[in-house]
């Protein structure tokens, strides 16, 4: 319980501090992400699974890196973690590990129209390997994003 709760914290502490945030849906994968200013040189993007049953809801935590200043296209390259805090609750003790995997990525987030610079088109290439390093999968996410506050903040 208490991890959960400072989970909770951090990402408030996260979102308060990054003055504005950017909402994306991957309609394709079924995920939905909340991320810190996407603008700055470095932010970080929680990604929660929309389709699934509530005991396997995974959750990634990725810190990116903006590797371009340009103002309608940002290159970004990240690592992320994905965990599933109720893997706690398997009564099988060698499964309550709340780590699933790892993942890197290398995206773009594009603003395609110029009157609507908040609006923007993502795509992002993401090779994902399980905590065990015995499986992985070559992930490909093509989303919409909603970045709120200033234009260039």
């Amino acid at each position: 319980m208490l991890k959960k709760l400072l989970l909770i914290f951090s990402f408030f502490v996260f979102t308060k501090t990054a003055y504005a945030q950017a909402f994306t849906y991957y309609p394709f994968n079924s995920v939905f992400s909340i991320a810190t200013n996407p603008n700055k040189a470095i932010w970080v993007d929680f990604r929660f699974q929309t389709n699934t049953y509530f005991s396997s809801l995974s959750t990634e935590i990725s810190p990116m890196f903006n590797v371009n200043k340009a103002e309608r296209v940002k290159f970004y390259v990240g690592a992320g973690i994905k965990a599933n805090f109720l893997n706690y609750l398997n009564t099988d003790p060698s499964k309550q590990s709340a780590l699933e995997g790892y993942s890197l990525n290398v995206g773009m987030r594009a603003a395609p129209i110029e009157k609507i610079p908040r609006f923007q088109i993502v795509f992002e290439l993401s090779p994902y390997a399980n905590k065990n390093f015995d499986l992985g999968l070559f992930r490909a996410n093509l989303g919409l994003a909603y970045v709120l506050g200033k234009k260039n903040q």
